[in-house]
């Protein structure tokens, strides 16, 4: 269990969040440096996020070695948790109906990705 809390919260979680700030200066520059319109930008924050939540519920099961599925929800939950916390706390706003099919979205992508990162090849040492 050690093991799998700490590929949730040292790499699951901090790739998440390192992609995050990577991407949303991404998405900054694009939309400032061209003419895309908001709508197009808000997909491909979506198709963006939810990505790099499959990535980071991976990463949590590919470091945990075990229960990819509950690595991978733990790590949604965790992110989707300080989400709306962060919300709650900064914006004084509670989180609505559509947010919470988007973080649904959110977890269940951490999820699966939590699925396929318990099942890629460990690297061994050669010997």
């Amino acid at each position: 269990m050690k093991k799998m809390m700490q590929g949730v919260l040292g790499y699951g979680i901090g790739s998440i969040f390192i992609l995050m700030i990577v991407f949303s200066g991404v998405l900054a520059g694009l939309l400032k440096l061209t003419e895309m319109e908001y709508g197009t930008l808000n997909q491909l924050a979506l198709i963006v996020g939810i990505s790099i939540l499959a990535f980071g519920g991976g990463a949590a099961a590919y470091k945990g070695e075990q229960k990819g599925w509950l690595a991978g929800v733990l790590t949604g939950a965790v992110f989707v948790g300080a989400m709306a916390l962060f919300q709650i706390i900064f914006e004084n706003t509670m989180v609505t109906l559509p947010q919470l099919s988007y973080f649904g979205g959110l977890i269940l992508a951490a999820w699966l990705g939590g699925m396929i990162g318990v099942n890629l090849p460990k690297k061994t040492a050669k010997r």
